[in-house]
């Protein structure tokens, strides 16, 4: 790229105005939480953000299509700050009304009631949505009898609904909304509503989204976005997902599967944070990343695996086979694809992490006799020993000077060969050494049942007939390399 292309492409990024309340106002801004939501000023689609202490950066949430970044400059008052404290100010209310925690207890209560299994509407309309049916579904989301959910919504809770039926075309985006997706806080409240229609008549547009987030406790900081099902008696890998969609998708092909799904590929921040408060979870059974198989669910997924790694947690990427379909689409298409690939994977990954936990257990144990017989810290011990896998494939466990009549005195070092899985045994005899291997390992299974009960004795004794054996071969190995260079040079 040229000077004069870099420029172009430079100042193509930058938006100029006269003032805040100006970019404010053409950019249709509407204060949400930490940020603006506002229009893109390069794909003119209202989906985009910028942080309220931020004011000089838009970003636009439409990652495979625009994904944008653009630099804001005000040409005459720079007053951000003054913004910056006033809805500061605007919200800094940290709790509900009265009568807004009325509305709220209601509200949950009601979102419950579904949710939990109480209650469904038994209609023919939701026994199946985007190819999941209603047994499946039913304690994650709820689809009401008719389109006027969301209409409903804003008459029904005015105080909490009041920052969403302010205009005419905020209303019209609440109409025909038959699908909710509810998020509760850790107390068990309703936090964030997620709307959706199952109407096929729908055009989806910058005005009328295909979703929108509906936050209910709009005091607070941050709301809930993102849902799981994790249990403590779950042992079969851990999907993990950017919409709860995908996920109830893969749950309707294997309802044992359990996971973790954000509101998008724009949201996994909190569900990133809760993986880690609780990573050993993960770390013992290990994630499936099935994120779309698109620009952003791209981007998102090798941004989260370095994280998972870095925290030793094992993973696994769900292997679409295209980059159109995701998960949803796949099972609408033909479930038993999505079966099919689903327990391929879930299988084989399960194979890798027990082979994985049974070659680790092998390790601790190597390390707890290495611990006994020197008296060492134990977590040291291992990170050595994890190294020295990294390093040479070797572990080395046992060294013995000793006296055979058959061998004379002789030198013995015993080591797991980690790249061939055997137990070998370095013979020095003083005139040379030998490479004798005791135990050939199969599996990590038989490896791991060989360590549980090392000892000296195992390690360091030698078989006189193996070492002799080992010897013998050596000179027949060396005499035949002799007779094959005498008649290379023999002169015919």
């Amino acid at each position: 790229m040229t000077e004069i292309e870099k420029k172009a492409f430079i100042r193509k990024n930058i938006k100029e105005f006269k003032d805040a309340d100006e970019m404010l106002t053409e950019l249709n801004a509407r204060p949400h939480g930490r940020y603006f939501l506002c229009t893109c000023p390069e794909c003119n689609y209202h989906e985009a953000y910028m942080y309220k202490d931020k004011m000089n950066v838009i970003f636009c949430n439409r990652q495979n299509e625009c994904g944008e970044t653009t630099r804001v400059i005000l040409t005459e008052n720079d007053n951000t700050s003054d913004l910056q404290e006033k809805y500061k100010n605007k919200n800094g209310k940290k709790w509900l009304s009265k009568a807004e925690k009325e509305e709220l207890k209601i509200l949950t209560a009601n979102m419950r009631y579904f949710i939990d299994g109480n209650a469904s509407f038994d209609m023919e309309k939701g026994e199946t949505f985007r190819g999941i049916s209603r047994g499946v579904y039913q304690n994650h989301l709820l689809i009401t009898p008719d389109l006027k959910f969301g209409s409903r919504l804003l008459n029904a809770f005015p105080l909490l609904m009041r920052r969403y039926g302010q205009s005419e075309e905020s209303i019209k985006r609440f109409e025909n909304r038959d699908v909710v997706i509810p998020f509760f806080d850790e107390k068990g409240q309703l936090d964030r509503l997620l709307l959706r229609s199952t109407s096929p008549d729908i055009e989806y547009s910058n005005e009328y989204p295909k979703e929108i987030h509906c936050i209910v406790q709009y005091q607070k900081q941050e709301v809930k976005n993102f849902q799981h099902n994790l249990t403590k008696e779950g042992v079969s890998p851990i999907l993990i997902s950017e919409t709860l969609i995908n996920a109830l998708s893969v749950k309707e092909i294997d309802h044992d599967v359990e996971f973790i799904a954000a509101t998008g590929v724009n949201h996994v921040r909190q569900m990133k944070e809760y993986i880690l408060e609780n990573k050993e979870i993960f770390q013992e059974r290990g994630v499936v990343l099935a994120f779309d198989p698109d620009k952003a669910g791209n981007l998102a997924r090798e941004k989260l695996k370095t994280i998972l790694s870095n925290e030793n947690i094992p993973t696994r990427d769900f292997p679409y086979d295209n980059d159109i379909q995701d998960m949803n689409d796949i099972l609408q298409h033909n479930d038993q694809d999505l079966k099919d690939l689903w327990d391929n994977t879930r299988d084989n990954f399960q194979k890798q992490l027990a082979y994985i936990n049974e070659f680790n257990l092998a390790i601790d144990n190597i390390a707890r006799y290495q611990v006994n017989l020197y008296n060492v810290n134990f977590d040291e011990e291992k990170a050595d020993i994890l190294k020295k896998i990294k390093t040479k494939n070797k572990i080395y466990v046992a060294y013995k000077q000793d006296f055979q009549e058959s061998l004379g005195e002789y030198e013995v070092t015993t080591y797991f060969n980690i790249a061939d899985m055997t137990l070998e045994q370095e013979f020095n005899d003083h005139d040379r050494k030998y490479t004798l291997v005791i135990q050939e390992y199969e599996s990590p299974l038989e490896f791991l049942a060989d360590t549980e009960n090392l000892s000296e004795d195992y390690l360091t004794n030698v078989s006189s007939e193996q070492a002799l054996k080992a010897k013998e071969k050596y000179i027949q190995d060396e005499t035949e390399f002799f007779i094959r260079q005498e008649a290379l040079s023999f002169d015919y």
